[in-house]
């Protein structure tokens, strides 16, 4: 018997072993990532309208066992390709799917048992219709009863959900409809799911260590240690969302929620009645949740209760919103310390808020009750807030006094906190905040006193501090006939920090609000407002400093025929702003500045800015911008310029005219601009390197002086990157230029105009001199990269030097360095396309384009290959051989030059030349005898690599052809090379 069980034994234990060899086998060398690859993604996108893309995908049984499992390595989901905002639904590096064999085999639905997700990047959008990146990502049966009316139902064994298993993930969320932004960090989700007769359960268990709530232009609110544990249950047949029971849990407070959502995606509604309450009613357990460091734990006495409840329902679309009404109270609570004598004696609070932004008027928030007393606190408050979303109207009474000495004394303060000194307010408020708008300062009702003493709040752990030696704060409505309103704000050594957001101080400010004494049929207010050394560093590196600045400040209310203003003078000695290395600092400025609201309720400002200089920085620019005394008007951020100077490196500009829309600099948007440019110096170079510069350079701001590092900035260039201009920018330039540097070219009195759009920068009919010549000029650059820009140019040049040419156009020394044998006047004009590089000069093989050159009684200059070639030919030549005529066609491409048959005119020699000259400095040329003392028409060939070191042989003459009035010799010619001078000619406007 035991031999027969042994004998099983190992026969068993051999198949187990010949099975996992087999599958060794199979997943090792049949079954590879590279073939399974493909079929893996087929099968995961056979039912979806998005699409799933990775990498490598490998099959897996020994690492996942039991389970036999897909391995998925850098991949992602991606949104239904219909959808206008293709923004990645999830991205990951590692993500497991486990399969179910038995569904593998049938080839249904639950093949996939599982999804498993570690440390991946989500990413949810919903737009202001409705439209979310996850709508439609699944594919849907087509509804073939829409004749009759009916809804086809969903049936429950067409859906299943595998279990889903998210770890450490980031996701972001935009949602359109609320303009609400989420931002969760470290998020944990599990998602488990049974598929019923009508629906599906569902348990969902979430957690996340910090989720962040924004909307745009507003700072986050934040919320720690989020967790959600909850049974659901969605019913087919009305897409019927119950919550059976949710427990949420926000830094260990706890609550429990109940209700329903349902589902309207044909309508791109959803309908919403959830009751949310706080689990426990026990202030003790509620103060016990409270970190040590801002409440001890130990000996503290705790009575009372305390009740959140919150009931949402509605309808949530693009037009609509749920109703939330919200009740908060404390009954009777205290809090004592077992060793200590203080106590807070009695705490009571009653707060309904009703929210209901389909109709804003209807919104509120009632206090009926809030009061806290003891030890050193006696806070008062009550009243009603109505309108609460829009224009509200406030009716507030408080009274708080608060002593941080008396709490020191008789709590436990934990040792990282200091607390001292005083605040006494006094509160009674009654008025429509749109008055306050409107500037109808007679009819607000406010009564208010602040005073603060000797202040001291600081908390180490948090690296937070706020202290204040004298806050004096004053309002107070009159009870003449004009019931004025008046206030006065005194303000004496105020610091606030947090961490490394926020660090602002301020030596003194006094504010006076006083009504006008002038009659006048509407009532006007007057501010007079004094500010001394206001320092402010805040997050990214943010600074600004404004030495001492004054502002006189009149309110002009609302009437029938003009919208409310305000209009100011404000003067400052120096104002700093910066960022990081970038800084503006304004000297001397002062500023007329109205700003007035618009029918919109948006407030725009307008007036002008005058000043003494401006310094200005940023790390993509190499040299600092300076200004002259002058100044700029404004109309919200479109800007006047009136003679406005600016010295930029070596240059001064000065504008005047039109920029429309300056913000567009920040956000993006269409930026416009009309100028007139005068300059006495430009230099391209560094107008150039300072738009495309490497980021280097040091830049110190100080209290009261400005230190410009620039020269250091200016000679580092490694990094280099091509002159490019913001596609947002739509500039027109009317430009009178005296003196112009780019490059080695030096260019005088130049005018014409200058558009930039999209990018690209065109310079129209731009008129010249140079070197004593004048030039007509046009360019377009487009920059096709950060290393490369594309230049179309013509540059058509009059009674030039021929021996300086080359300084106008660099590369010609390259092209056609024969030209530097010439001397006297000639025109000569090039027109092309060529690739720049990161210096700005030419990609010489990729210069496509032709030129001409025209001169009369012009000189050639004996050099050494002419001299071999004049023995050739049996020519004396002088040092310097008069030329009555030469005219030439060049064309430039595939990285040579090539010059058509020109005529030369020397002494008693008629000669043709021509050739090709490369840039690699070889050349091949061939000069053909076309008359001469010696009645032989003969040619020469020369070619080599540059014209000290050439090879000369005697051939026939190829060009005898060409320069004749014989027809039947010009017949002899190549009638091609003929079709090429005329093409070039009319190409450069040649008659």
């Amino acid at each position: 018997m035991k031999t027969w069980i042994k004998r099983l034994s190992i026969a068993l234990l051999s198949l187990i072993v010949f099975v996992f060899i087999v599958i060794a086998i199979a997943l090792n060398i049949i079954i590879t990532p590279e073939k399974i690859t493909p079929k893996a993604l087929e099968l995961l996108n056979q039912d979806l309208l998005g699409k799933v893309d990775c990498e490598r995908i490998e099959l897996t049984y020994f690492s996942s066992f039991p389970k036999l499992s897909l391995q998925l390595t850098n991949g992602a989901l991606l949104p239904n390709k219909t959808f206008y905002k293709q923004d990645t639904l999830i991205a990951f590096k590692k993500a497991r799917v486990n399969l179910n064999v038995i569904g593998l085999l049938q080839k249904s639905k639950k093949a996939v048992h599982s999804i498993e997700l570690n440390s991946p990047k989500l990413f949810f959008y919903v737009d202001s219709l409705g439209n979310s990146n996850w709508n439609n990502l699944a594919k849907t049966t087509p509804d073939t009863t829409k004749a009759t009316k009916t809804k086809k139902p969903i049936k429950a064994s067409e859906i299943y959900v595998p279990k889903i298993t998210i770890s450490q993930a980031e996701a972001h969320a935009i949602d359109g409809l609320s303009k609400m932004n989420y931002d969760v960090e470290n998020l944990n989700l599990s998602i488990k799911s049974k598929t019923t007769k009508t629906g599906l359960r569902l348990n969902v268990e979430k957690s996340s260590d910090h989720i962040a709530l924004s909307q745009p232009g507003k700072r986050p609110y934040n919320l720690d240690h989020v967790t959600v544990a909850s049974k659901l249950e969605l019913t087919f047949a009305d897409t019927l969302l119950t919550i059976k029971n949710s427990e949420v849990s926000i830094n260990d407070i706890h609550f429990e929620n109940e209700g329903y959502v349902q589902f309207f995606p044909h309508h791109k509604k959803i309908k919403v009645n959830i009751n949310s309450e706080l689990s426990t009613k026990s202030l003790k357990n509620i103060t016990n949740t409270i970190p040590p460091r801002f409440l001890s734990q130990e000996g503290l006495k705790a009575k009372g209760f305390i009740n959140l409840k919150t009931h949402i329902e509605g309808i949530y679309s693009k037009d609509s919103f749920p109703v939330v009404n919200s009740y908060f109270k404390i009954d009777n609570g205290s809090i004592a310390y077992k060793n200590f004598k203080g106590e807070i004696e009695d705490m009571n609070a009653n707060i309904h808020t009703y929210i209901n932004q389909n109709s804003p008027k209807e919104s509120f928030s009632e206090i009926k009750t809030f009061n806290i007393l003891g030890t050193g606190i006696n806070m008062d408050i009550s009243g009603d807030i109505k309108q609460l979303t829009k224009q509200p109207i406030v009716n507030i009474q408080s009274i708080a006094d608060i002593d941080f000495n008396t709490i020191t004394k008789n709590f436990p303060v934990h040792p990282s906190v200091t607390l001292k000194g005083s605040i006494h307010s006094d509160l009674l408020a009654d008025f429509n905040s749109a008055d306050l708008e409107d500037f109808h300062f007679n009819k607000v009702n406010l009564d208010a006193i602040v005073q603060v003493k000797d202040l001291l709040i600081s908390s180490q752990k948090d690296s937070a501090v706020v202290s204040s030696e004298n806050i004096n704060f004053k309002i107070h409505k009159g009870e003449d006939n004009a019931k004025s309103l008046t206030s006065t704000l005194v303000v004496y050594n105020t610091v606030a920090k947090y961490k490394q957001w926020l660090d602002t101080s301020m030596k003194q400010v006094n504010i006076d609000f006083k009504a006008d004494d002038k009659p006048t049929t509407l009532p006007q207010f007057k501010a007079d407002i004094a500010l001394q050394d206001f320092e402010m560093q805040a997050t990214d590196s943010i600074y600004s400093y404004i030495k001492n600045l004054k502002m006189d400040a009149e309110f002009i209310p609302k009437s029938e025929k003009n919208l409310a203003h305000m209009a100011s003078q404000i003067v400052t000695d120096s104002v700093t702003l910066s960022q990081k290395t970038a800084f503006v600092t304004i000297m001397g400025a002062q500023t007329e500045l109205k700003v007035s609201k618009t029918p919109s309720n948006l407030w725009e400002p307008s007036g002008n800015l005058s000043f003494k200089s401006i310094y200005a920085h940023a790390p993509e620019y190499v040299y600092n911008l300076k200004t002259s005394e002058s100044g700029i008007a404004f109309v919200n951020d479109d800007i006047t310029l009136n003679r406005t100077k600016i010295n930029f490196g070596d240059t001064d500009m000065t504008l005047t005219g039109e920029l429309k829309h300056a913000r567009g600099f920040q956000n993006g948007e269409l930026v416009t601009a009309n100028l007139k440019v005068e300059s006495n110096f430009t230099d391209a170079n560094q107008l150039m390197l300072a738009l495309a510069p490497p980021e280097t350079g040091e830049i110190v701001t100080a209290k009261d002086e400005v230190v410009l590092d620039s020269v250091k900035a200016a000679n580092v260039t490694p990094g280099k990157r091509i002159f490019r201009i913001p596609k947002q920018c739509d500039f027109k330039f009317s430009t009178y230029v005296k003196a112009f540097r780019m490059g080695f070219i030096n260019i005088n009195d130049i005018h014409g105009e200058m558009t930039v759009k999209d990018g690209v920068v065109n310079m129209n009919n731009i008129n010249l001199t140079t070197l004593s010549a004048n030039m007509d000029a046009y360019m377009k650059y487009n920059p096709k990269s950060n290393t490369e820009a594309n230049l179309d140019f013509r540059f058509y040049i009059s009674q030039i030097d021929m021996n300086q040419i080359n300084d106008v156009v660099p590369v010609m020394d390259t092209l056609f360095p024969a030209i530097k044998s010439f001397e006297g006047k000639a025109d000569f004009r090039i027109k092309g396309n060529v690739l720049l590089n990161e210096n700005l000069d030419f990609k010489l093989p990729s210069l496509r384009g032709v030129a001409a050159l025209k001169a009369r009684d012009i000189m050639v200059v004996n050099d050494p290959a002419f001299n071999d070639v004049a023995k050739a030919i049996s020519f004396k030549p002088k040092q310097k051989n008069p030329v009555k005529t030469f005219d030439a066609e060049v064309e430039f491409k595939k990285g040579e030059v090539q010059i058509l048959p020109a005529l030369l005119e020397v002494d008693k020699y008629r000669i043709a030349l021509g050739g090709v000259q490369r840039i690699d400095m070889s050349y091949d040329y061939h000069v053909s005898v076309l008359k001469s003392p010696i009645p032989i028409k003969m040619g020469v060939d020369i070619s080599g690599s540059n014209f000290s070191d050439h090879h000369i042989k005697l051939v026939k003459a190829k060009y005898k052809y060409y320069f004749t009035d014989k027809q039947r010799l010009i017949k002899k010619a190549d009638s091609s090379v003929f079709l090429q001078k005329e093409r070039i000619l009319k190409a450069l406007d040649y008659n």
